[in-house]
């Protein structure tokens, strides 16, 4: 198949697209999955062939997910005075940041209000997100009982993020109208216990189960940018296409000051983009959620995330940053010719 490229530097006017990453997009096309060795083959191409990578990702969204696109926006149900460590995280009590460590728990009124204005500005689903741990059993009560107001009086789907929750509370939340649950791997398994040492990775696959069990979708992913290598991002969405999650928000590290990671660099724009269609190929029929991180390194190319395979972006500001207006996000999937869900 014969691509124009750009001008300057090339004596030839086309240069052929790379046909073994044709070739995977094919198997994937036609219904197969990807094997370890051949994603390791295919990471290697993508790094000098990433315009071709990012055409067969595209194909791929759309040949699965048309031109839909999931949105959400979260609120903070409760912020700050985390006890465990995870290295990139302002909420955590084992660092110095400018995050109040005392924990603010937003009333019912204020989540209520919050959820107002995600549906008067046209996102269908919105998120409770807790720092922590895990939640308490009398703080789990009320959060069922504001399930099922906001599902009442708003009609939107409701999700939740809570920690660490028991297949009993779990199925509790299901009852409730909770349609989705959040909660990541961060990483692989591998890496995980450089970013994290006060609780275990089986911890985290034990909750993303449970979730599982009760009925509910899964939003099960992790972040970017914070030491891992290659291997450890083949890894994670192959343990996430192992336990059969339905959605994988893709954070890339914002730096934080006063955390293990506040002086770490950056991913570039383009390494983020490659990484999002390489979870494309990984995952084909398993929504692509990009989150945090997306305005502070994405900038102008914040666009090209669907061109790479993404289905699902957060919208709104995120929890301890900064993130993008939904009258701006609304817009661009407007010109872009996709359809919000």
């Amino acid at each position: 198949m014969p691509r124009k490229i750009s001008p300057g530097g090339a004596k030839d006017s086309f240069k052929k697209m790379n046909q073994q990453i044709q070739q995977y997009a094919t198997k994937i096309l036609a219904g197969q999955l990807l094997e370890r060795p051949d994603i390791g083959q295919l990471s290697g191409l993508s790094k000098d062939n990433l315009d071709d990578l990012l055409y067969w990702a595209n194909e791929i969204r759309k040949a699965n997910f048309g031109n839909t696109i999931k949105m959400c926006s979260i609120v903070g149900g409760r912020l700050g005075g985390c006890s465990q460590d995870c290295a990139f995280c302002a909420q955590s009590l084992h660092y110095d940041t400018a995050i109040d460590k005392t924990p603010q728990v937003l009333d019912d009124e204020q989540i209520m209000a919050a959820a107002k204005e995600a549906k008067q500005k046209g996102v269908p689903n919105f998120g409770i997100v807790y720092s922590g741990k895990k939640v308490d059993g009398g703080e789990l009560d009320r959060l069922i009982a504001l399930t099922k107001r906001i599902k009442a009086e708003l009609s939107m789907g409701v999700c939740m993020s809570l920690g660490v929750v028991s297949e009993e509370n779990m199925q509790r939340l299901s009852r409730a109208g909770v349609v989705r649950f959040n909660h990541n791997l961060e990483t692989s398994e591998r890496h995980f216990p450089e970013v994290v040492t006060t609780h275990k990775y089986a911890d985290r696959i034990k909750t993303i189960e449970a979730g599982l069990k009760a009925g509910m979708g899964v939003c099960a992913g992790g972040i970017f940018g914070i030491g891992e290598t290659e291997a450890d991002r083949i890894d994670m969405a192959l343990e996430l296409r192992r336990l059969g999650v339905d959605m994988v928000p893709m954070n890339f590290l914002h730096p934080i000051a006063g955390t293990p990671l506040g002086k770490a660099e950056k991913l570039p724009p383009r390494e983020i983009l490659r990484i999002v269609a390489l979870y494309r190929f990984i995952l084909p029929k398993t929504h692509l959620k990009v989150a945090g991180g997306r305005v502070l390194n994405l900038r102008d190319l914040q666009s090209w995330i669907f061109h790479a395979g993404c289905t699902a972006i957060l919208t709104g500001n995120y929890l301890t940053t900064a993130g993008r207006a939904v009258e701006d996000d609304l817009q661009m999937l407007k010109d872009l010719g996709l359809k919000t869900i």
